[in-house]
């Protein structure tokens, strides 16, 4: 796509006048505030703030939803890297090693990579929306049910047999997230699957409690009974050798953001390509560019407290939100829920979204594409000067820290869909993310199982219907069998690399 340089030039204005430019900072400032609160996410932001459609012009109102859609989903991760419970499913990606960091006295660094890596991705993914949003939108629609069992097969047998030394524990942490995954009503009969008689189960396992139960509650756990064994030793968060002063020193070096190029960049590419296609999202992407990085990366501390962890994860999870407007932008079709409650607003504006609005709405494209470039400045200069607020807050006394963390735990689980139930979900997905931390199981595998199993079952039993049960109708199109072979190979590359230090022995 070549750029049009009237319709640039005539957005221009609209983008840059100081009413648009204030509802920009306020949805950034939103967004960052309500992603960084476990279990609300950008989406409740969103969703709260669209009745100003009715009041407010399209370039104020698209710059105050895109601003914190962009704010909200780098937000997500802050409390994940802070105090070990994810604002949103993207964020607790970076979970391990943001953690990982804070326990070293090292959460500054990597609140600003994390702040980096998300504006990068940010602007790649932005980049890729303007420049390839015609032919990655013509190739969207050829991903029918076969090509998308192949690609979510893809994805599970990656992250299987990559995140974990010992692929028998990542075989068991799939099998218990796609277990979870299936309960609830059958995707094609709509018949209910293993929810016991409860009616709360009869719509499945929501994916938020699960995330905050099992990455929260073992932490507030473990640091509950450090506070009742050693109250002054667990007083604070950190490795018990940092001080505020300490904290303030230590900043992300320019060369350290440099040495995590590689990461930054596999995070951009995953990230732009699953969230081009609908369906995958911000978390499946943030794990796949995490996992991938892993596999790639020298770091012994990756997965466990690394810069280049933080990197890849954000850089995948926000090079989503500018790519997933690409099938909505051309077809209609919202490539996440986020990107559904915008191309509401679009529609409420007057803007009928589809194949169309490139050629009668050219105007409107072009003013979302330098809001998305506004939005990542600014999240960039509030989050920098965030940064030290949210640093801080790690100094807060234990016994009041993990008292509101646990109280988040619950009001944002239960805000979800105000449910009750939600809690205990929560609480039941906590005692399996202990058993994990207990025997040392992955949770990569898990979380993936959890998010991908149900996309991956859907397509499946869909290309089977088509094709009346033959299946080689899984092989049928040149997008199948490429990733089909590279699944093969994948697997194939893990278990020479696993066999040859015997060899070498």
């Amino acid at each position: 796509m070549t750029l049009d340089m009237s319709a640039l030039m005539g957005a221009i204005p609209e983008v840059f006048s100081l009413y648009t430019i204030v509802f920009v900072m306020f949805g950034v400032l939103l967004g960052i505030t309500v992603g960084a609160i476990p279990g609300l996410g950008p989406g409740l932001a969103i969703a709260l703030v669209l009745p100003f459609s009715f009041i407010l012009p399209l370039g104020p109102l698209m710059g105050m939803l895109i601003g914190t859609y962009k704010a909200g989903t780098y937000g997500g991760s802050i409390s994940a890297i802070n105090f070990a419970t994810p604002g949103t499913g993207g964020g607790a990606a970076a979970l391990p090693d943001g953690y990982g960091l804070t326990l070293q006295g090292k959460g500054r660094k990597a609140l600003e990579m994390d702040l980096y890596a998300s504006v990068i991705g940010g602007i790649f993914s932005t980049l890729v929306l303007m420049f390839l949003v015609v032919p990655i939108g013509k190739a969207a629609p050829r991903f029918g049910p076969a090509e998308l069992t192949a690609l979510y097969m893809l994805a599970l047998s990656l992250i299987v047999v990559f995140s974990t030394k010992n692929p028998g524990k990542g075989f068991l942490a799939a099998g218990v997230g796609f277990f979870l995954s299936i309960v609830g009503r059958d995707v094609v009969t709509g018949a209910l699957r293993f929810t016991f008689g409860m009616r709360e189960l009869q719509g499945g396992i929501p994916l938020v409690p699960v995330l905050m139960g099992f990455f929260a509650i073992p932490v507030i756990v473990k640091q509950v009974h450090a506070l009742l064994t050693d109250p002054e030793g667990a007083g604070k968060l950190g490795d018990g050798n940092t001080n505020l002063d300490t904290k303030k020193q230590e900043r992300l070096t320019l060369k350290e953001l440099k040495s995590c190029s590689r990461s930054i960049g596999i995070g951009c590419v995953l990230g732009s390509i699953l969230g081009a296609l609908p369906g995958p999202g911000a978390s499946l992407a943030a794990y796949t560019s995490h996992t991938v990085d892993n596999q790639l990366s020298k770091d012994p501390m990756h997965g466990k407290g690394s810069l280049e962890g933080v990197a890849s994860a954000e850089a995948g999870n926000n090079a989503t939100t500018g790519a997933t407007f690409i099938p909505m932008l051309t077809f209609g079709i919202p490539g996440s829920s986020i990107a559904a409650l915008l191309m509401a607003a679009l529609v409420m504006e007057g803007v009928p979204v589809g194949p169309r609005v490139v050629v009668d709405h050219i105007d409107v494209v072009y003013t979302l594409f330098l809001l998305m470039f506004v939005a990542n400045v600014f999240t960039l200069i509030q989050g920098k000067l965030l940064i030290p607020i949210f640093t801080k807050l790690t100094e807060i006394p234990a016994i009041y820290l993990w008292s509101i963390i646990a109280m988040f735990v619950v009001i944002g689980t239960y805000a979800v869909n105000n449910i009750a139930f939600y809690t205990v979900i929560a609480l039941g997905a906590g005692l399996i993310g202990y058993f994990f931390k207990w025997f040392k199981v992955p949770d990569g595998p898990f979380i993936l199982a959890f998010l991908v199993a149900p996309l991956f079952e859907r397509s499946f039993r869909q290309a089977l219907i088509l094709s009346r049960g033959d299946f080689r109708f899984f092989f049928g199109s040149g997008i199948s069998i490429t990733l089909w072979t590279i699944t093969v190979v994948a697997i194939l590359w893990f278990i020479i690399k696993r066999k040859k230090p015997l060899t070498e022995k």
